[in-house]
């Protein structure tokens, strides 16, 4: 497959199975308009497998979020590389687990995410070899076991383990953190009381460095 097409902030180029979709302007275009182009592209997108390359535009987290929500899932999109040229943009793909171009562990892992659209309630596990994203709240009595990392577009009220066939690399993202305890690999946070946690209630990236629990702040401004 052999194709170009130039539209007004977005281009999309393509060889072979995989098609680019390049960001033009010098101004983050709104997600309907984004959403609009790549309706508008049809079949050039879609059954392919798609490369985002944002160029120089600085994209905030909010907006990559809502890009997943309102775009890629709608849309059933495979999406298997990001790239970008901005470090502030790179930094908030690699912190939201996108597989970023040059990256050593893609947080998402391509052809072994599985996607949960429906929060999990008490009573509910959910056990996957692979990565986990959840567009939802995992409320309290409700697990997620997962060898790769995990993703919740929502609270944590439950219990995650990812990583659990021994992966310290692995990371668990969260909107809100509302969890007592949680394990990553072979590892195993301290029990707390609720609300004790200094991320309690925060939006967090927690992986294991030096044999301990490092939480980041991945709040963003509007």
């Amino acid at each position: 497959m052999e194709l170009a097409s130039q539209k007004k902030e977005i281009s999309f180029k393509g060889r072979g199975t995989s098609v680019c979709v390049a960001f033009e302007s010098a101004i983050l275009p709104g997600i309907s308009d984004v959403l609009r182009e790549l309706r508008d592209a049809g079949s050039m997108v879609t059954g392919h497998q798609i490369v985002f390359d944002f160029k120089k535009l600085q994209v905030p987290r909010n907006w990559l979020l809502d890009l997943l929500r309102d775009v890629i899932f709608p849309m059933n999109l495979s999406v298997s590389l990001w790239n970008a040229e901005e470090p502030s943009t790179k930094e908030n793909l690699a912190s939201l687990g996108f597989k970023v171009d040059g990256s050593e562990r893609p947080m998402v892992t391509q052809g072994t995410l599985k996607i949960v659209s429906i929060p999990l309630r008490g009573g509910q596990a959910l056990q996957h070899d692979g990565d986990v994203l959840m567009l939802g709240d995992l409320h309290h009595g409700a697990e997620i076991n997962a060898t790769g990392s995990i993703i919740v577009l929502g609270a944590i009220q439950g219990q995650v383990h990812a990583g659990c066939n021994g992966d310290n690399s692995a990371s668990v993202i969260t909107l809100s953190y509302q969890t007592n305890q949680l394990r990553i690999g072979s590892m195993i946070s301290n029990a707390m009381e609720p609300g004790a946690s200094p991320w309690w209630g925060k939006p967090v990236r927690i992986v294991v460095e030096g044999g301990v629990f490092v939480a980041s702040d991945i709040s963003w401004e509007k």
